[in-house]
């Protein structure tokens, strides 16, 4: 009964329930803007949420799903100005900045991922994404020390991680710690046999190609949502 009343509660307006739109009205439209997704019809998946919009413009789930949506489109300012209005409505939600931190890592604003992600972090130490973002920020900016050691805090609590693995390996390899980075994607390997970015650094390493390791430069990363 809790969830059902908090699911009404993020379509309804703030300030009342003056002119409610009918709630199949409210579910046709978010039906077609997920079908429209699905196909990439990303304009057409706005569109179908303008009514619901419109008459809630302060509430939380139109807001996110808009900023979600934009963000798709590569509207970034119009995603941002959605997802700042779907965080004002409820400022503990961890899913609006993780859509931020996406936004952000597109435009390679760097520092506002880093930021983003700490913000997650200062309530939730070992938080999956949080920390990859984490990890993915500090790599782009070359702290490569300090990303090493959040992988290997994730590591600790998620020994077979692949995302964290790679991480790690990336990081050590961009830090000229060249023996500790094949050992770490040597071991990648046996847990996943084909991975691309194992693979992809360790014949980067291989002897002739080592002596030009210091010109290489970090990648960004894609693994997580």
């Amino acid at each position: 009964m809790k969830t059902i009343l908090l699911l009404i509660l993020l379509l309804l307006p703030a300030n009342g329930f003056t002119e409610d739109l009918p709630i199949e009205t409210i579910r046709n439209c978010y039906y077609q803007s997920y079908q429209h997704e699905r196909q990439n019809r990303y304009t057409d998946a706005i569109q179908d949420l303008k009514p619901v919009y419109q008459m809630y413009k302060n509430t939380y789930t139109v807001n996110y799903r808009l900023g979600w949506l934009y963000y798709l489109n590569n509207n970034y300012a119009n995603a941002l100005y959605h997802l700042e209005n779907a965080q004002m409505a409820i400022p503990s939600s961890k899913e609006v900045v993780i859509i931020m931190i996406l936004v952000y890592q597109a435009k390679a604003d760097w520092e506002s991922v880093e930021r983003l992600a700490v913000t997650i972090l200062k309530n939730d130490f070992y938080h999956m994404n949080g920390n990859y973002w984490y990890v993915v920020s500090l790599k782009m900016q070359g702290k490569y020390e300090l990303a090493q050691k959040v992988s290997n805090k994730m590591l600790t609590m998620n020994p077979t991680s692949i995302m964290f693995l790679q991480e790690l390996g990336e990081n050590l390899y961009l830090n000229q710690q060249m023996e500790e980075s094949m050992t770490v994607f040597n071991n990648l390997l046996i847990l996943s046999q084909e991975n691309p970015t194992a693979l992809y650094y360790l014949k980067k390493m291989s002897p002739h190609n080592l002596t030009n390791v210091s010109t290489n430069q970090p990648q960004p990363s894609t693994n997580a949502k």
